[in-house]
């Protein structure tokens, strides 16, 4: 109950997470209708064309199966999938893999716009320190599956105190 209502995913690969064989509009439908019991299919259908605006995405690819959207589409879909409930907490992991430089900077501010606009907490999971400096207020360093350093953004990057830190910004 608390995944989906409190807590959505975005997922690495979009093309293991999304059902080839459903269409776009029936991920939106299925996830909805789900989680919001007595949410009509026309209502479902709706608060996903909402989302694509949002998404600055066509509504008219709703009605594509994944393999029509380009890599950096099928991520937003995935942003989108992972927002259409609201949830207070997003985690995301490693969201710009596999994308371009350019579809990687689109994605980044789409998720910095949508943080601010649906007031939620992302988790963003990396090893890509460049995204991790644009879209953090707060990081965590883990190493060894154990955590060895939390602090702000800002303090983190400036002075480092742990030594898998320090090298992993030197690196």
């Amino acid at each position: 109950k608390i995944r989906g209502n409190n807590i959505s995913m975005i997922f690495q690969d979009p093309m293991t997470s999304l059902d080839p064989l459903q269409r776009i509009d029936n991920h939106f439908i299925e996830t909805i209708r789900t989680h919001q019991k007595g949410v009509k299919k026309a209502e479902a259908l709706k608060m996903a064309h909402t989302m694509f605006d949002h998404l600055g995405i066509q509504s008219e690819r709703l009605n594509d199966f994944p393999h029509q959207l380009s890599g950096g589409m099928r991520q937003r879909v995935m942003i989108g999938l992972a927002l259409i409930l609201s949830s207070d907490l997003v985690i995301a992991d490693e969201p710009t893999t596999s994308l371009d430089v350019i579809v990687e900077a689109q994605i980044l501010d789409l998720l910095k716009q949508l943080k601010d606009a649906y007031h939620m907490t992302l988790v963003l999971i990396s090893h890509n320190l460049g995204i991790v400096a644009e879209l953090a207020d707060r990081l965590a360093v883990m190493y060894a599956g154990k955590l060895v350093e939390v602090a702000p953004a800002e303090q983190l990057f400036g002075e480092p105190l742990h030594p898998y830190t320090q090298g992993l910004l030197a690196s």
